[in-house]
C-alpha cells in the first residue's frame, strides 16, 4: 500500500472516530438536559406542592377566626382554589397512587369542604356547628402536614437527592435501572400519607367557580407615553449611572407595560406611560449581615425621600439571602393605604438599596376619596372573634379581589396561641374584610 493511501485511509478511520464520538457526546449531553428538564419540572412541582400547603394550612386557620358569612365565603373560595392547584401540582410527581393516596383524600375533602361552605353560605345559611367541627379537623391535619411537606420539598430541591428513580445511560439512550425497591421520594410521600390514619371521611356538595379581572393601573391610567430613550434615561437616574451603563432589552406588555433594560448585575423595568420605575433589582449583593433592622429602615426611608416619593409608612419586612425587603404603604389622613405598596430592598452586608418594587403603588395609587365611616372604632369591634383579645386599632384602605378598596379598621389582636392576627372590619358595614395572620421571627414580620 502507497504511503499516500496509508495517509488518507488512516485520515479516514480519524474522521470517522471524530464523527462517532461527536455523536456520542451529543448524545450523552441530550440525555443529561433531558434528565435536567425532568427533574427541574419535579422540583417546580414538589414546591407549588409545598406552598399550596402552606396555603391551606394558613387558610383553615384564619377560618376558625372568621365570624361573618362575607368573610367565611371568601376563605371557602380561596381554600378551594388552593386545594386544587395541590392536586395539581401533585399528579405532576413521580408518585404512585398507593404512595399518595392520604394525601389525595384529604386534597380532595378540602376541596369538596369548601365546595359546600359556598353553597352553604350563598344562600344565606350559616355553618353549623357540625361544619365548624370539620373545619376544625381540616386545620389539625393541615397543621400537622404542612411542616412535613415543606422539609421535603427542601430535601429534594437542593439536588442532593434525585426525585423519581435514578436513571443510567447506556450508549445514546438513557434507560431507567429496574428496581422494585421504593425511592426515597416514594417512601417519603408513603410516610406523609400515614399522617392520615383513621382521617374520617366528609362528603360535601355544591360547585363553585369564580374569577376576577385584573384591574387597570391608576398610577398610569391617565399618563402620556414615554420613549425608551426617555425611559433609559428615567432608569439610568434613578440608579445613579450613566444612561450607556443600562441597556434596552425588550418592551413587556400586559395589563402593565414596561420597558425592560439591564446592566452590570442589574435589571429594571420602566412603565411605557409616565415613565415611572416598577422595578429594579442587583444581583450577586453579598449575605453578610452587617447592618440591623432599624439602620436598614433608615437607609430605605433615606432612599424613598432622594426619590421624592412622600408620605409612606413601613409595615412589614423580611430579611432573606442577605437582603432586607421593607414594605412600605402610602398614608392619607391618618390612614394607611395597604393596596399604594412600595418595597425596598437593602443590603444587610453593604446597607445600600439593591431592590425596588412599585408595581403595588402603581396599580393603585391615585387620590383616594377618604370619608369618614359611619361606625366608630367601639362599634366596628363587636365584629371581631370573642376568641381574639384586641390589643390595638387604626384606620386602613383595603384592596378587595373585586379590585376595589373598602374603607376598614384593623384590630391587631391576640389568639388562642397567642399568635398575633389582625382583623379588618369594613367602617360602614360592620362585616369582616379580612384576617391575616401575623408571622414574626428573627428574620421579620409578614403576614399570611
Amino acid at each position: 500500500m502507497k504511503t499516500r493511501t496509508k495517509v488518507r485511509l488512516i485520515s479516514y478511520i480519524a474522521a470517522a472516530v471524530a464523527i462517532i464520538l461527536g455523536a456520542g457526546i451529543v448524545g450523552y449531553n441530550l440525555a443529561n438536559t433531558y434528565k435536567t428538564t425532568i427533574q427541574y419540572s419535579y422540583h417546580r412541582s414538589l414546591s407549588q406542592l409545598s406552598d399550596y400547603f402552606s396555603s391551606i394550612k394558613n387558610t383553615l386557620q384564619k377560618g376558625e377566626y372568621a365570624n361573618t358569612q362575607p368573610q367565611q365565603y371568601g376563605l371557602a373560595s380561596k381554600l378551594m382554589v388552593e386545594a386544587e392547584g395541590a392536586k395539581n401540582a401533585l399528579s405532576q410527581l413521580p408518585v404512585s397512587q398507593q404512595d399518595s393516596e392520604g394525601i389525595q383524600k384529604y386534597l380532595t375533602q378540602v376541596s369538596d369542604f369548601s365546595s359546600f361552605c359556598i353553597g352553604t353560605l350563598s344562600r344565606n345559611n350559616t355553618l353549623s356547628d357540625e361544619n365548624k367541627e370539620a373545619l376544625n379537623k381540616l386545620a389539625e391535619y393541615a397543621d400537622k402536614v404542612a411542616p412535613q411537606v415543606e422539609e421535603l420539598s427542601a430535601r429534594f430541591i437542593d439536588g442532593t437527592e434525585h426525585i423519581g428513580k435514578l436513571n443510567a445511560l447506556q450508549g445514546n439512550l438513557e434507560q431507567t435501572q429496574q428496581s422494585s425497591d421504593k425511592t426515597a421520594f416514594d417512601n417519603s410521600f408513603l410516610t406523609i400519607s400515614e399522617s392520615f390514619v383513621d382521617y374520617p371521611s366528609l362528603i360535601y356538595d355544591g360547585p363553585f367557580s369564580d374569577s376576577v379581572q385584573r384591574k387597570t393601573p391608576k398610577l398610569t391610567e391617565n399618563a402620556q407615553g414615554c420613549s425608551v430613550q426617555q425611559a433609559q434615561k428615567t432608569f439610568a437616574d434613578f440608579v445613579d449611572k450613566d444612561t450607556d451603563d443600562v441597556k434596552y432589552k425588550e418592551t413587556r406588555k400586559g395589563n402593565l407595560p414596561v420597558y425592560v433594560f439591564e446592566g452590570d448585575n442589574l435589571y429594571g423595568t420602566v412603565t411605557v406611560k409616565g415613565g415611572y420605575v416598577c422595578e429594579m433589582y442587583y444581583t450577586n449583593t453579598g449575605t453578610d449581615n452587617k447592618y440591623v433592622y432599624k439602620q436598614l429602615l433608615a437607609k430605605a426611608q433615606d432612599f424613598l425621600k432622594q426619590q421624592k416619593i412622600d408620605n409612606m409608612t413601613e409595615s412589614y419586612y423580611i430579611i432573606e439571602n442577605g437582603v432586607c425587603t421593607i414594605n412600605f404603604a402610602y398614608s392619607e389622613k391618618e390612614t394607611t393605604c395597604y393596596g399604594d405598596l412600595i418595597k425596598v430592598g437593602v443590603s444587610t452586608q453593604t446597607g445600600t438599596v439593591v431592590s425596588y418594587n412599585a408595581e403595588g403603588y402603581i396599580m393603585n395609587h391615585t387620590q383616594h376619596n377618604l370619608k369618614s365611616m359611619k361606625l366608630s372604632v367601639n362599634q366596628a369591634k363587636n365584629s371581631v372573634s370573642g376568641k381574639l383579645n384586641i390589643v390595638g386599632s387604626k384606620k386602613a384602605l383595603i384592596p378587595l379581589s373585586t379590585g376595589k378598596e373598602v374603607q376598614c379598621y384593623e384590630y391587631t389582636c391576640k389568639g388562642k396561641n397567642d399568635e398575633t392576627v389582625l382583623v379588618y372590619i369594613n367602617g360602614d358595614t360592620g362585616l369582616e374584610e379580612q384576617i391575616f395572620i401575623l408571622i414574626e421571627n428573627d428574620n421579620g414580620v409578614l403576614v399570611m
